[in-house]
């Protein structure tokens, strides 16, 4: 709550006077409120502390750009809790402190996500190669002895009809996928492409991107 003390006089006398309102300053001793949340990292992820985090002050307004960090211990190098502290003053001089809890954990088989196609080329009738591009890159972290596989099915009826598998370039994220010999691609052939993730015996799928087969242009969906 404000610390303003805000009074109201209605003019009398003049009911088409408008109403006249009157502030008078007190004291402010309401500190800022820091908006921080705790957060979980994996090894290997990079972490910026003031990502997300904002400050308002009753009277300052938004005072996210005076937060400073005054401490932080996080190693996202290797597993551990950590803390990270924040502070922000207002312009009257009152302080407001939080700290968080920051968990970095070992990425493992059941935390990993598979990942999405980003793009696909524009396919043409007739062709036997379907290449495009992941979000798979240096920075991906994939479990040790993970193999990813870009697949493309062909939907036309609704079914899920495979046409063409391989694996993708883990470091570039591209993929090229020769179509099966006895698919032949036709204008207006409905077209999906997921990522497939195999670890061992165990195995994730990723979302489908979607396109068609087009003698005029990309169309996609």
């Amino acid at each position: 709550m404000s610390s303003d003390r805000v009074l109201d006089i209605n003019l009398l006398g003049n009911p088409e006077a408008a109403q006249t309102t009157l502030a008078t300053g007190l004291p402010d001793s309401v500190k800022p409120v820091i908006d921080a949340q705790d957060v979980t990292l994996y090894v290997g992820d990079e972490y910026d502390p003031k990502q997300g985090v904002t400050a308002t002050d009753d009277r300052d307004g938004d005072v996210t750009n005076l937060i400073q960090v005054t401490a932080n211990d996080v190693d996202t190098s290797q597993v551990g809790t950590y803390h990270v502290t924040y502070s922000v003053k207002d312009t009257a001089g009152n302080i407001a402190t939080k700290t968080i809890t920051v968990a970095v954990a070992e990425r493992d088989w059941a935390n990993y996500k598979v990942g999405n196609v980003t793009d696909i080329k524009l396919i043409m009738p007739g062709a036997t190669t379907i290449e495009g591009q992941t979000d798979y890159d240096f920075n991906s972290q994939i479990p040790e002895g993970t193999k990813i596989y870009a697949e493309a099915v062909r939907t036309n009826d609704g079914f899920n009809r495979s046409i063409g598998l391989a694996e993708i370039k883990y470091g570039t994220g591209t993929f090229s996928i020769t179509v099966y010999k006895n698919v032949k691609l036709a204008e207006g052939d409905k077209i999906g492409v997921y990522l497939s993730a195999i670890n061992g015996v165990e195995a994730k799928s990723g979302p489908t991107f979607m396109t068609v087969v087009s003698a005029n242009g990309p169309v996609s969906e």
